[in-house]
């Protein structure tokens, strides 16, 4: 008897699988406007915690960085007027961006409001000056007082 019931709920359990395909896969429209709402959302909760959604000016200085910052599809152009010498302390003046000091550092985990969390999903902020990653610290790059520098952090993922 307990078999019988069983093989009865398991075939009930696939034939409303079968109904929920067939009536998804006859409106394609539905099914894609369906995905692109679950695509907005991950990007708005990540996007959740930021202080700025979009491009935006900071800051008081004579000195202008041009702060790119690029967590899954969406980038904003933070443009941060600063005194300071090197990237480390225009970010400390500023708080776009935080961390943990260390012996080598600002240790940068959350830029623009948003964490990166290694330990929890191999998550980091990639540095990049004019385009290229940086092989220093944000506390070794100087900001030239003749022009303009840009930096980007791009929240990346470990995948090995």
């Amino acid at each position: 008897m307990k078999k019988l019931l069983s093989l009865a709920l398991s075939l009930a359990l696939v034939l409303s699988f079968a109904a929920c395909s067939n009536s998804a896969s006859s409106t394609p429209d539905s099914s894609s406007d369906e995905q692109s709402s679950v695509v907005s959302q991950a990007v708005e909760g990540l996007w959740s915690t930021a202080t700025y959604t979009e491009n935006a000016e900071v800051g008081e200085g004579e000195k202008t960085v041009e702060m790119t910052v690029t967590a899954e599809d969406k980038s904003v152009v933070i443009t941060v007027k600063t005194d300071a010498e090197t990237v480390g302390d225009m970010l400390r003046e500023t708080s776009v961006a935080t961390g943990s000091e260390s012996d080598y550092g600002l240790f940068v985990d959350t830029v623009n409001g948003i964490k990166a969390d290694w330990d929890t999903d191999g998550t980091y902020w990639g540095f990049y000056v004019d385009g290229e990653f940086s092989s220093v610290g944000v506390d070794s790059v100087d900001i030239p007082t003749d022009g303009a520098l840009n930096i980007a952090f791009n929240l990346e993922k470990d995948n090995g």
